[in-house]
């Protein structure tokens, strides 16, 4: 139990400063450079949950994985969050399943008085998952632009396009278009 808490406790800590660090500065202005840096300091902070997420949702839930480890019945649970005892094992088999309510879960975490955190842990990085966005861009405007160059006789060699590629990867990166992710 302890180490339960113990890891909700840092997740919500993490998620909290993560926040309070976007409010402050989500009303400025943002160039390309001020986003880059709240992405990093993003991926910094969610670095340590990367392992923790790919554990993933414990077998039994953390319903009741949580209210076994207090020792709690479905009965004792139940009355605690207000509900019936036959609610509570639905929810349990509802969280499992992916079926459940972020209302039901809170709920449930008050009952425990518990602090209830979810998130989002991405697979590589902000940055890597930005980047790759604008090299599908770059790819998708340098194919068109390598059929009017050849059209034209004056094809790139592989090293010209790996650079020309880079370079507007870079350029689509700091003038942020409008449909970045709409492709």
């Amino acid at each position: 139990m302890p180490y339960i808490a113990l890891t909700m406790l840092f997740i919500y800590a993490i998620f909290g400063i993560s926040l309070i660090d976007f409010n402050v500065i989500k009303s400025i202005d943002m160039s390309y450079w001020d986003k880059k840096l709240i992405r990093e300091q993003l991926d910094k902070k969610l670095e340590p949950l990367k392992v923790w997420a790919k554990s993933g949702l414990h077998e039994l839930g953390w319903i009741k994985t949580i209210r076994e480890a207090l020792g709690m019945s479905t009965s004792d649970l139940a009355r605690q969050v207000g509900i019936d005892q036959s609610r509570i094992s639905r929810l349990e088999n509802a969280e499992v399943d992916g079926n459940i309510k972020l209302s039901s879960l809170q709920k449930i975490a008050d009952a425990l008085d518990m602090d209830f955190v979810y998130g989002f842990v991405p697979k590589t990085t902000l940055n890597d998952m930005v980047r790759g966005q604008a090299k599908k861009l770059a790819i998708q405007k340098m194919q068109r632009l390598d059929h009017t160059m050849r059209l034209e006789m004056q094809e790139l060699s592989d090293d010209e396009k790996q650079k020309a590629l880079a370079d507007m990867i870079d350029k689509i990166l700091i003038d942020e278009p409008k449909d970045f992710w709409k492709k």
